[in-house]
């Protein structure tokens, strides 16, 4: 694995780590979360719990305990996962920038992981 790809598997899976966790903690700052976005909230624990688990794949195939395959597995599904969180923001109407937008209303931080969790598997497969 290149390390690019080892750099950008450490970010992505800090940043996914902590997403995840006030996800699936349900803690006060993702409370309003499920509403908002009109899903169900076993359904957004569900996407913490799958951003945990990426970011744990991601971390274990960069220092090499496990196959690079399921590091880019990881990186495709936090993709694909941010694919769909992209979705759901736009059906609620949510802004692109989060410039005045309350927190977690805005759908370019989704579209920035997709694509750096995209390009993440690309690199680790290359």
């Amino acid at each position: 694995m290149s390390t690019i790809a080892v750099i950008l598997s450490f970010v992505l899976a800090l940043v996914f780590l902590g997403s995840g966790a006030v996800k699936f903690s349900g803690t006060e700052m993702a409370a309003g979360a499920p509403e908002h976005l009109g899903v169900a909230p076993g359904m957004y624990k569900l996407a913490g719990v799958l951003e945990l688990l990426a970011a744990v794949g991601l971390v274990l195939a960069a220092i090499g305990v496990v196959s690079t395959s399921l590091g880019a597995a990881a990186a495709f599904g936090l993709a694909l996962l941010m694919a769909f969180a992209v979705g759901i923001h736009l059906r609620v109407g949510d802004p692109f920038s989060p410039a005045g937008a309350e927190p977690g209303a805005a759908w370019a931080p989704a579209a920035t992981l997709l694509l750096l969790s995209a390009l993440t598997g690309v690199l680790i497969l290359a």
